[in-house]
C-alpha cells in the first residue's frame, strides 16, 4: 500500500487507507477477537474521538478569539468616544501636530508589518511541518511495503508446497 494513494487533496483533511481484512481460517466471530482486529478497532475509536475533539477545540478557539477581538474593539471605540466627548465638553484642544501623527502612522505600519511577518513565519513553519509529516508517512508506507515483500518472500521459501 502506498501512502500517497490515500492522501486526499483537501488541505485540512487526510483520508486514511481502508482497513484491510486479512483472510484466515477463523470464523467471523473469532476474527473480531484477534489482536489485530481489537487493536485496529480501538485505534479507530480513539482517532474518531480525537478528530471530533480537535474540531470542537478549533471551533471554540476561533469563537473565543473572535469574541475577544470584538470585545476589545468595542472597549477601545467606547473609551475613545467617551474621552472625545469629555474633551469637547471641557473645551480641550485635542489636535495633534503633524510629527505626532506621522509617528503614530509609522508605528502602526511597523506593528502591522511585524504581525504579517510573524504570520508568514508561522505559516511557513506549519507548511514545512506538514510536508515533513507527509514525507514520513510516505516513507513509512514504502518501508511497510518492503517489509511485507520480505516477509512474503520468507514465507514462500519455507511454506510447504502441495
Amino acid at each position: 500500500m502506498d501512502g500517497k494513494n490515500y492522501q486526499s487533496q483537501k488541505k485540512d483533511h487526510v483520508e486514511y487507507p481502508p482497513q484491510q481484512k486479512v483472510q484466515n481460517k477463523m470464523s467471523t466471530n473469532e476474527t473480531t477477537k484477534d489482536v489485530f482486529s481489537v487493536y485496529t478497532k480501538s485505534y479507530d475509536k480513539l482517532k474518531t474521538a480525537l478528530d471530533k475533539s480537535a474540531a470542537q477545540s478549533l471551533q471554540s478557539y476561533t469563537s473565543l478569539n473572535q469574541e475577544l477581538i470584538t470585545s476589545w474593539t468595542n472597549f477601545v471605540h467606547t473609551a475613545v468616544t467617551i474621552q472625545q466627548s469629555v474633551a469637547n465638553k471641557v473645551g480641550i484642544n485635542y489636535s495633534l501636530p503633524e510629527q505626532t501623527i506621522t509617528v503614530f502612522a509609522d508605528a502602526t505600519e511597523a506593528v502591522v508589518k511585524a504581525i504579517e511577518t510573524n504570520n508568514k513565519v508561522v505559516q511557513t513553519a506549519f507548511d514545512a511541518t506538514i510536508q515533513n509529516v507527509k514525507t514520513i508517512n510516505q516513507n513509512a508506507s514504502a518501508f511497510a511495503d518492503m517489509g511485507q515483500n520480505v516477509m512474503n518472500s520468507w514465507i514462500s521459501a519455507w511454506k510447504p508446497r502441495n
